[in-house]
């Protein structure tokens, strides 16, 4: 009984303990403020430690790790930020105008107050640029076999500044500055919107696609793939036997050459003609001038002086006209 009581007693007092450091944990995250501030190029943003300003003996702000601001001296003689700086000595805010991206940082608070030290406040500044022109949207597509169309989209933006890209298609949205949807011929019209956009501003551009099908029937789709295929065998086919036969006829042409490659002067050498003695052999040429081969002293009959001259010989006519030579 009085061990029960005990185990129930431990239970509650550790319950009360843990309770107890969570407040005191959310209780230490407000004090000391710690915040993020999105602005725009331009704003103006001031700045509050959001902290009580009774018995306060001293108020500092600091950007990094620079003094910008005091309780007793007011803002930095440094013009870190070129005179567009102010410090409220009765509430200890801080204002800065004509913000610029340059300006993005951390603003630290630091003060006491009845001599004690309280927690610090930091203050993230993050400046954007605003998003001013639409972005552009860009698509391709390609008609997939079962009839329906795929589709790749791409949205770009001249401002770089965190910018933020989704997409919506009908009831679904998507992230991302780039998108591939499946579309169907039944689908009609379908509507693309891309997204850009960061903490201050957003635009936005639409693109609409249909699905142009005009092989709505598989089996039509599926006949005409076919024919396609057949006829490029074919060509195929009759570019292969083009390509043989003109091999087979040079290569006939080559053989026909070499067999054929003989010249008149291969069978011409040196003939003698018998006579009487052998001593009085004499050798003949075809392009001698033909004289008696036999040998004898006897007279010969006078005879054409050369070949051409015995080819000519039973040709002749009367003069041409012509400057060139008539050959019968």
């Amino acid at each position: 009984m009085v061990g029960g009581c005990l185990s129930r007693l431990s239970c509650f007092f550790a319950y009360g303990v843990g309770l107890l450091l969570v407040v005191c944990i959310q209780d230490a995250e407000a004090s000391t403020g710690k915040r993020v501030v999105h602005k725009r190029v331009g704003d103006t943003e001031e700045f509050s430690s959001n902290l009580p300003t009774e018995g306060v003996t001293a108020a500092t702000w600091k950007y990094g790790s620079t003094v910008v601001a005091d309780h007793d001296r007011g803002v930095s003689k440094k013009e870190l930020f070129q005179s567009r700086l102010e410090f409220n000595p009765t509430n200890f805010s801080l204002t800065l105008r004509d913000l610029t991206v340059g300006d993005s940082g951390d603003f630290s608070f630091l003060s006491e107050a009845n001599d004690r030290q309280r927690p610090t406040v930091t203050i993230t500044l993050q400046v954007h640029e605003p998003i001013t022109e639409h972005p552009v949207l860009t698509y391709s597509s390609y008609q997939a076999l079962n009839g329906s169309c795929v589709v790749s989209l791409k949205c770009s933006s001249a401002t770089h500044s965190n910018v933020t890209w989704s997409w919506a298609v009908g009831n679904h949205t998507y992230s991302g500055s780039e998108l591939q949807h499946t579309i169907r011929p039944e689908d009609g019209g379908t509507t693309f919107t891309c997204t850009a956009s960061n903490f201050v501003s957003e635009k936005s551009a639409s693109k609409a696609v249909t699905c142009s099908n005009k092989y709505t029937d598989k089996g039509e789709f599926r006949s005409v793939l076919i024919l396609s295929v057949a006829g490029a065998c074919l060509m195929a086919i009759l570019v292969l036997t083009c390509v043989v036969v003109r091999i087979c006829c040079c290569k006939k042409r080559h053989e026909g050459s070499d067999s054929n490659d003989l010249t008149v002067y291969a069978d011409i050498s040196d003939v003698a003609v018998e006579s009487r003695t052998p001593s009085t052999l004499k050798p003949c040429s075809l392009y001698e001038t033909i004289e008696n081969c036999t040998g004898s002293d006897a007279p010969i009959t006078p005879a054409p002086q050369t070949v051409y001259d015995r080819i000519q010989l039973s040709r002749l006519r009367k003069a041409s006209v012509s400057p060139y030579q008539e050959v019968s």
